[in-house]
């Protein structure tokens, strides 16, 4: 269903039990169906919500929404589904939004799971120099189209893991990739790449949630954003995937759904 914020419309989708509900937050060119597979391996009855990120999608071409824009949707979007308070599941740049969520709206979120996820850039001119490297993958959005971008994107190191998985699941991915626009993926980097958020390295020490790391064992770039989050952070607990890269709950369904229902439990 389209769930209506001021002048925009974000596809959202309810279902489940009841009690405190799990809202799972999608990364870049994926969709709220990516973690169909592991959703369906929870053994209890847990209300799910999953959405559509902007830019991504039935959500689609909403504007180039920033990292604090988004939040302030989210909570207006929580409060129309009359759901006092969350527990939040995030991969990747939903993990980015996720952890922004919990910092602007405390009151709003019970637990925090982060996978292959990270507080953003410290340095300012780290920050730029993402700004600029997103500019330049926005230029070819709008130049080559989405089927030469996904092209590109699905080969990047970060998912070397992917090529072993079954030739199925990999179909799948890249349908979902595909399932986008150009210009709605221009506006997801443009407003919410790592270079434009706010960087929450310095208040991670605040967070009061339970927080749960995952990250795969042959994600390097994340293994070592992780260990430093996990020091930085008072109530954490870590996990590191075996034979997993940067997609989790793609790559080990199982193991992604048993250790997040395991913390949601505790």
């Amino acid at each position: 269903m389209y769930v209506k914020v001021q002048d925009k419309k974000y596809w959202v989708e309810d279902f489940g039990g009841e009690g405190i509900p799990l809202l799972f937050l999608h990364g870049f060119t994926g969709s709220g169906d990516t973690f169909d597979e592991s959703i369906s391996l929870f053994t209890e009855d847990w209300r799910m919500i999953k959405l559509d990120m902007p830019g991504h999608r039935k959500t689609g071409e909403i504007g180039s929404i920033s990292m604090e824009q988004f939040c302030d949707d989210l909570a207006l979007i929580l409060n129309e589904l009359n759901v006092p308070k969350v527990c939040l599941i995030g991969y990747s740049m939903g993990g980015r939004a996720a952890l922004s969520f919990t910092f602007l709206y405390p009151e709003l979120v019970e637990k925090l799971v982060l996978e292959s996820s990270s507080p953003g850039l410290s340095v300012t001119e780290e920050q730029m120099a993402r700004q600029a490297k997103d500019q330049t993958l926005i230029d070819m959005l709008h130049k080559d189209g989405l089927k030469s971008f996904v092209n590109l994107w699905e080969n990047l190191p970060l998912f070397h893991t992917q090529k072993s998985l079954p030739e199925e699941v990999q179909d799948r991915v890249r349908t979902e990739r595909l399932s986008h626009t150009a210009a709605g993926l221009a506006q997801s980097l443009a407003g919410m790449g790592t270079g434009r958020q706010p960087s929450w390295w310095d208040k991670l020490p605040e967070l009061s949630v339970d927080v749960l790391l995952i990250t795969g064992c042959e994600d390097e770039k994340f293994l070592r954003i992780n260990e430093e989050m996990e020091k930085l952070t008072l109530k954490v607990r870590v996990y590191k995937i075996r034979e997993a890269g940067h997609a989790v709950h793609v790559e080990k369904p199982e193991i992604f759904a048993e250790i997040v229902e395991e913390f949601m439990l505790q």
